[in-house]
């Protein structure tokens, strides 16, 4: 049997999906047997999480299905990192090509296959693989936003496949090619369950077709047609839309106030091709917008924060903004502002200054900090870790005064609106600013314009309580909530 979950954002798709596993669990089910795909490997590891936690016998051992799907093909295929693309790889591709390629890579231990390039050669290309369709008809679709030529995109494409037959490579999209002409699971699925459906390619798609097939087994799909932002990387919104199967819908969301709501459907109502109809119950709690000409006049000393822009570009001052406040963050890069280190080798200080005792390799850690290796323990750490930069001390101890919890995880995230897809946060601060290139894109066709607004009805939903919009100069490159 078939089954499509339909739930917009905070309406509980995951839990639904695990409280299934645990129902054929019930029925006598081997874990083995049970098939958990994500289009993220931080989606596939938040569901090991929460079913682990439930079941605190068990191990990720023992949960061997639980991952995505390009893992699923990976492993099944006995491939090693060794055999996959990377960035130096393209490069060579590009000198020899005669295209200057300063990146290009799959997304790093995300094994989602979402590729990108400053070359739209390449992008052109592998969007044309996961689409399942010719290279010059993807050139033909006039979705590209640089100049391309034709000629040479094709030539491209052959040195490419000569290269890695060369090497003995492949890259993520050969590893499902292959799975389609010859993979099959070591053991038997009974059920098969995917989150994030409304994300996938075609050729994810057709890997699912065949699991299903090879496996005679019942499939969950879960996922919000609404919610779809990755067509630029493949994503097959309308093959979700379409797929035939028994509707399980979800109606209340856990997360979104209502005036948030208003503001999130008055998005989503905008689009103009086909979107499932659903009923959307918001939190009773109403919630609060809030517009906002500066970031730096928002109070972010307490609670829960997402900072949200639409690319990477625009979000660039805002780690000197947190860092002059002394707030803890993590950055869009996912790195801490701060490591545990320096916060630890202060406790640590405080003991050896106390005369407790401290494992030898943590006291040369500590001591390591210091010039000359020679402790004074008449100093306050500040004084004494004289190896460390003053504006790491100085951003430190303006971050212990504020009380910022520096061995937890930041209660602030920076993000571009698709990375924070999936997340939430009590307060959303999101920045209306488009660039040319966003716009340019949206203007491409209906399916695009539609992406680019369900994009903003992502960010918009990842608020729990309020939402904080800053407001662009520039009229002309500001979206309208």
């Amino acid at each position: 049997m078939r089954y499509k979950v339909i739930g917009p954002p905070g309406t509980g798709k995951t839990k639904t999906l695990l409280d299934q596993v645990d129902k054929y669990l019930a029925k006598g089910i081997p874990l083995n047997r049970i098939g958990y795909f994500a289009f993220t490997r931080k989606a596939s590891e938040e569901a090991q999480d929460r079913f682990l936690k439930k079941n605190k016998d068990l191990s990720r051992k023992d949960i061997k299905y639980f991952q995505t799907l390009h893992s699923l093909a990976f492993n099944d295929l006995g491939l090693s990192e060794d055999n996959v693309m990377d960035e130096l790889h393209y490069k060579a591709i590009g000198e020899t090509s005669g295209i200057q390629i300063k990146y290009a890579s799959y997304e790093k231990n995300a094994w989602n296959g979402i590729f990108s390039s400053n070359s739209e050669y390449l992008n052109l290309i592998n969007l044309a693989r996961v689409k399942r369709i010719d290279t010059l008809h993807q050139f033909d679709l006039n979705e590209h936003l640089s100049k391309v030529e034709r000629n040479k995109l094709e030539a491209i494409d052959v040195e490419i496949v000569a290269y890695k037959k060369l090497y003995g490579l492949i890259d993520f999209t050969d590893m499902l090619e292959q799975f389609l002409e010859k993979g099959t699971v070591t053991n038997k699925l009974d059920v098969i369950f995917v989150d994030e459906a409304q994300d996938l390619s075609k050729i994810q798609w057709d890997m699912l077709e065949k699991l299903e097939k090879d496996n005679d087994a019942d499939m969950y799909v879960a996922g919000d047609d609404d919610q779809a932002i990755f067509g630029w990387a493949g994503a097959d919104v309308k093959s979700f839309i379409k797929w035939e199967s028994i509707e399980i819908p979800l109606t209340q969301s856990k997360r979104v106030p209502s005036e948030i709501q208003k503001a999130a459907l008055s998005i989503i109502n905008r689009l103009e091709e086909y979107r499932l109809d659903k009923k959307y119950f918001p939190k009773e709690e109403k919630g609060q917008i809030l517009e906002v000409v500066r970031i730096e006049d928002i109070d972010m000393s307490k609670g829960s924060w997402l900072i949200l822009a639409r690319t990477k570009t625009l979000l660039k001052e805002i780690p000197k903004m947190l860092k002059q406040k002394g707030l803890f963050y993590k950055a869009v890069d996912g790195k801490n502002s701060m490591g545990k280190n320096l916060y630890e080798d202060i406790q640590n200080w405080n003991k050896m200054k106390e005369g407790k005792h401290v494992p030898e390799i943590i006291e040369q850690r500590v001591l390591e900090r210091i010039k000359d290796n020679k402790p004074n323990f008449k100093l306050e750490w500040y004084e004494a870790f004289t190896n460390e930069p003053s504006h790491k001390i100085d951003y430190l101890r303006v971050m212990l005064s504020n009380k910022e919890k520096v061995d937890k995880k930041p209660r602030i995230i920076i993000s571009t609106i698709h990375s924070a897809k999936g997340g939430e946060a009590t307060n959303v601060v999101l920045f209306l600013n488009e660039t040319a290139n966003t716009i340019k894109a949206a203007n491409k066709s209906k399916s695009k314009k539609d992406e680019e607004y369900r994009v903003w009805y992502v960010a918009v939903t990842r608020s729990m309580q309020n939402l904080f919009l800053i407001k662009n100069n520039n009229k002309r490159k500001e979206f309208i909530i």
